[in-house]
């Protein structure tokens, strides 16, 4: 008794670590490069002809994937030079950096004349390796309409594609490897499967595997086709920590799936050993993981591995062992009676577990949303949210597909109808699944959020006993008003400011000074110097009467432009904290639901140790070596058939008859 408190407080301690780290885990990562901003910018009037296009990404891009095309008005195309990646500070970025830090791509223009100009732009974003692509519209001397903000790209089908069918196999492994498991327990309740019927889950089991093995490479070959470079990036990604942990722990519960099943083969009532049990939960959890990293990351590397791998194995515990009951158990189980029976012995133990895996999957997938969609509107407005609300809504009807079936087989038949539905519907769910991790998330500058309101850019130093705050507005390429404020930390003031000048350095080193003029609002200067993004510096020097100049050097960020949002349609406001405190709210209801269940266990659990008899049923009298036992609502078992469960485990015994002496059971046919 004191093992098992033990143990149980144990398993409540790490259910309590592992909320707080799903739930205070490092903030979200954005693991999808979007253009913030670009130079010049959609929609853009220019007096004279730009010599470079930025174009400022939220996260690093591959340079080697990177596509740009120039065509003007009359359809003349113009060839692009000197592309390269430069991070925030200006300097020249890394081009292979796997890195969520944000880059500008930098390319040379040729000398334009007036015109319109139409930038396509193509791109992969170095951590997902998604697509990148947009367009934006500017006009030398010509007036033009802005093309608009980019809004998340759909998927694409051949990656789609890939995707699911990745997602397919290791459903399928996971869960016919979770069945076999469970169908080879030696007191499970029920008539017990035949080794011919649980050699074939493991085979059907091992497809699956392979089926996942094959898909990952071919996954990435595809997100790959058409860079420069690929072969190198493909050799990369497959060596790297993600792909390799994935594929490693795919391989590894594979084998130990075959070797289950090339033993069932020679022998009759082989079973998996702990040690192969053991071997085969850590690939289970390194290929969950895996595929959970190389999805949309929903923070940290361990918060992601966490979350999202919990949610894989969720699916394969549920849906891949549906599936593999319809693909390996189902057309045999047609056969005879006794097999359906095993069938359904199988599916009334696997209830609970189904039951566990649809929890989890609501809890993980409120805590993944979160951080992928930023609004109502981007919801209901997004490829992502679209295939998020479809996907959704067939889980549901998979669900209540479950609860049909599991129902059913309260009764003697099997509900051979409702569990090819269930696993049609939830084929329909990895499928969709494999789509939602293909397409882009449902944030970024096209979905702004309400409240996170944009502060004006401003810097302020201390040089001597003088205060300055320079202000640039809209701190952008172009015309821009540069506001000063002086002050003077000594009372009274030694003298007063009788002039203020302004020195702009751009990032190539070219300095323009400009006197400042005084006005009601302080000291007001327009300027037209800033033609380029990047780092700059803004020198302020003060003159006063019969004092010395002073001067303050600020350092400066100019960023590529602005891209326009889309506007608000239902709701700009954040989903993420509401559907982390319906997780919250959901977890702590799991895990009061879990304790209750566990008590109730504890009370109702046989006394005596695992080899004392059962109570026979009421009806059926007792042996002369054994002594009668009151029958009550607390003693009661339930009879094979009778559709009750019994309170004699956790998922409830039924009687076994064969214990039973062949003398009672014929002086209870007599009476």
């Amino acid at each position: 008794m004191t093992v098992v408190r033990r143990r149980l407080g144990r398993l409540l301690a790490a259910l309590a670590v592992v909320g707080l780290t799903v739930l205070v885990g490092p903030a979200p990562a954005r693991a999808h490069a979007y253009l913030a901003s670009s130079a010049p910018a959609d929609g853009a009037v220019l007096d004279r002809a730009p010599e470079t296009l930025t174009l400022a990404f939220t996260e690093h891009v591959e340079l080697s994937a990177a596509r740009v095309a120039l065509v003007d008005g009359d359809g003349r195309q113009w060839a692009v030079t000197g592309v390269a990646l430069r991070g925030a500070d200006g300097e020249p970025a890394a081009e292979d950096a796997d890195s969520e830090e944000p880059v500008s791509l930098v390319a040379g223009l040729p000398a334009l004349p007036p015109n319109t100009y139409h930038v396509s732009w193509r791109t992969l974003s170095s951590d997902d390796l998604h697509t990148t692509s947009g367009t934006l519209v500017f006009g030398v001397g010509r007036q033009v309409t802005a093309a608009g903000a980019a809004g998340p790209v759909g998927p694409g089908p051949r990656e789609t594609a890939a995707r699911a069918v990745g997602l397919l196999g290791l459903a399928v492994l996971l869960g016919g490897a979770a069945l076999a498991l469970l169908a080879g327990r030696r007191r499970s309740p029920g008539p017990t499967m035949d080794r011919a019927l649980r050699r074939r889950l493991l085979v059907v089991s091992g497809y699956g595997g392979a089926l996942a093995l094959l898909a990952a490479p071919l996954q990435l070959a595809i997100q790959l086709a058409g860079a420069a470079g690929g072969w190198r990036l493909l050799a990369d990604q497959l060596t790297g920590g993600r792909w390799l942990l994935r594929e490693v722990g795919a391989a590894i519960l594979l084998a130990v799936v075959l070797r289950a099943a090339h033993r069932l083969r020679t022998v009759p009532d082989a079973r998996i050993a702990p040690a192969g049990v053991a071997v085969g939960l850590a690939g289970a959890l390194a290929a969950a993981a895996g595929t959970a990293l190389l999805g949309h990351p929903a923070g940290g590397p361990v918060r992601t591995a966490l979350v999202g791998g919990t949610h894989v194995l969720a699916a394969g515990g549920w849906a891949g062992a549906v599936l593999a009951a319809a693909a390996a158990l189902l057309p045999v189980a047609r056969r005879t009676a006794e097999r359906a029976a095993q069938l359904r012995a199988l599916l009334r133990a696997f209830a609970a577990l189904a039951v566990g895996c649809v929890t989890l999957l609501v809890l993980t997938g409120l805590l993944l949303t979160g951080p992928q969609v930023a609004t109502v509107d981007a919801l209901l407005g997004s490829p992502y949210g679209l295939l998020l609300l479809a996907k959704t809504a067939v889980a549901a009807v998979a669900g209540l597909l479950g609860l049909r079936t599991a129902r059913r087989l309260r009764r003697a038949d099997l509900p051979r109808r409702g569990l090819l539905a269930e696993a049609g519907a939830l084929t329909v769910v990895l499928g969709l699944a494999g789509a939602l991790a293909a397409a882009g998330p449902a944030r970024g500058p096209a979905f702004p959020v309400a409240g996170a309101g944009r502060t004006e850019p401003q810097v302020s130093g201390q040089v001597a006993d003088l205060v300055d705050t320079v202000a640039v507005r809209p701190n952008r390429p172009g015309r821009n008003i540069v506001s000063i404020a002086v002050g003077d930390t000594r009372r009274p003031a030694p003298a007063p400011v009788t002039g203020v000048s302004l020195l702009l350095t751009g990032p190539n080193g070219e300095r323009a000074v400009h006197p400042v003029t005084r006005t009601a609002d302080g000291w007001v200067v327009a300027v037209d110097d800033i033609r380029t993004p990047g780092a700059w510096r803004v020198g302020v020097t003060v003159l006063r009467d019969g004092l010395p100049p002073v001067t303050d050097t600020h350092p400066w960020l100019v960023p590529a432009g602005e891209s326009t949002a889309a506007p608000v349609r239902v709701s700009a406001a954040p989903l993420r904290p509401a559907l982390d405190r319906s997780a919250l709210a959901l977890g702590g209801a799991a895990v009061v639901g879990l304790v209750l269940v566990a008590a109730r266990w504890w009370r109702r659990r046989p006394r005596g140790g695992p080899d004392r008899e059962q109570p026979l049923p009421a009806g059926i009298p007792a042996p002369a070596d054994r002594p009668a036992e009151p029958v009550g609502p607390a003693r009661r078992r339930s009879v094979p058939g009778d559709g009750r469960a019994g309170s004699g485990s956790l998922l409830g015994a039924v009687v076994d008859v064969r214990r039973i002496p062949e003398s009672v059971t014929r002086s209870g046919r007599r009476g």
